[in-house]
Order: structure tokens, then C-alpha cells, then sequence
């Protein structure tokens, strides 16, 4: 049986730059992505639905569409971040970013509206009332989110293909570098990297799910307890 010890200078660059790509990318949809499923948990406003079905499109369509889309966006908006891990980023945001919206949603719907309406009434403006209560109330979710993001991102193949290409040492993830030792019949055993990409995947959803268990739990909890004081 294959070892990580078997690992590679070029496979080992391949699970840093996954693991780089992926954190990069949890980060920069985790703020706007957190303040959008607050906003769509929230809002009655009309556009919701069309919002909505905009963002989760990305995780329904095939990601090559979506690479095709991303590649003709930074074909006029700025040529220098194609085939770099800059454009395998941006990527992998875009695929990932529907799961961690969802999730903040999901939780944001589950807290009790009626604390940011008391707030509200004593002169507290949405801003306060988002950064005191809805953000610290709904952090599990934010963090599960995240994690299923994480997750996405790191196993993201179609879009990052497509704009950032498959350099070894530059845009090739991990499953970038077994796609490319498939296509060799003389290639080493991809048994290692597929083991550690079932590893990350296994470590952020199974964070993520447990979060969001607990999160459940602590609702139940909530929602019972008056009746247990009745």
C-alpha cells in the first residue's frame, strides 16, 4: 500500500495549493456571503427571489459553464489574473459561496424575529442590532457555512480548469493533479492524493454537519422549554 511518504515534490505542491485556494476562497465569500443570507433571511423586499435563484444557480449549472462565464468576465475586466491561483480563487468563491449562503440563511430564519424588533424599539439601528444580536445568535451556522464552503472549494475541478488552466506549481490543485495522473498510464499512484483529498473533504463537511447538529439541538432545546415551564 501507498504511503504519504510516496507523496512527491508535485503532488505535495498540489495539497498546499488546494488547501491555499480553498481558505482564500472561504474568505472572500464569507463576509459578503454572510451579510446576503442574513439579507435574504430577513428581507421582504420583492427582488428576494430573483436574488435568490441568482445565487444558487452556480451550485445547479455544470461548473464549466460557470468557468466559461468567470473566463469572459476576466477576459474584459483584467487579463493578468488568468491561469493563476488568483483565477482558481475566484472560481472556486463563486461554487462554494451558494453553499455557505443557504446555510447562514437556514440559520438566520430559525432565530426568534421578535429580539431584533426589541432592539429595534429601543433606538438600536440594523447595523447594532446585526452585529449584537443576529451575528452572535447565528454563529454556528456562519461557521458550518463556511466549512461546507471550505469543503466545495477544495474539490472544485470544472471552473478552475477553465480560467486557470493546470500549471504545476501555479493552478494545480489536487483534483487538477489526479485528473492529470489519470490521462498518464505511467504516472505514480494517485492513491495518496486521493486519500488526502477525501481527508479534507471528510474533515469540513463532517465540522460543518456537527455545527449545524448543534445548532439544531440548541433550537429544539429553545422551542421546548417554554412549554416545559407552562
Amino acid at each position: 500500500m501507498m504511503s504519504f511518504a510516496s507523496l512527491g515534490s508535485a503532488e505535495l505542491e498540489a495539497i498546499r495549493l488546494s488547501v491555499k485556494v480553498s481558505l482564500a476562497a472561504t474568505l472572500v465569500c464569507l463576509v459578503p456571503g454572510t451579510l446576503l443570507g442574513v439579507w435574504l433571511a430577513r428581507t421582504r423586499s420583492r427582488l428576494r427571489l430573483i436574488v435568490d435563484v441568482v445565487v444558487m444557480t452556480p451550485l445547479v449549472m455544470p461548473p464549466v459553464v460557470t468557468g466559461l462565464l468567470l473566463l469572459m468576465v476576466l477576459r474584459a475586466l483584467n487579463r493578468d489574473l488568468l491561469f493563476t491561483w488568483w483565477a482558481a480563487m475566484l472560481a472556486s468563491a463563486i461554487l462554494a459561496a451558494p453553499l455557505l449562503i443557504r446555510t447562514v440563511r437556514t440559520s438566520v430564519e430559525g432565530l426568534d424575529p421578535r429580539l431584533a424588533r426589541v432592539e429595534g424599539t429601543l433606538g438600536a439601528s440594523r447595523m447594532r442590532s446585526l452585529r449584537t444580536i443576529t451575528l452572535p445568535l447565528a454563529w454556528k451556522g456562519i461557521v458550518g457555512g463556511a466549512t461546507l464552503a471550505w469543503a466545495k472549494a477544495v474539490g472544485e475541478f470544472g471552473a478552475t480548469i477553465v480560467v486557470a488552466g493546470n500549471i504545476p506549481g501555479r493552478t494545480r490543485t489536487i483534483p487538477l493533479a489526479i485528473w492529470t495522473a489519470i490521462q498518464n498510464p505511467t504516472a505514480p499512484s494517485i492513491f495518496p492524493l486521493i486519500v488526502a483529498a477525501i481527508m479534507l473533504s471528510v474533515l469540513a463537511t463532517g465540522l460543518g454537519e456537527w455545527l449545524i447538529h448543534r445548532e439544531n439541538v440548541r433550537r429544539s432545546r429553545a422551542r421546548t422549554r417554554p412549554a416545559q415551564d407552562d
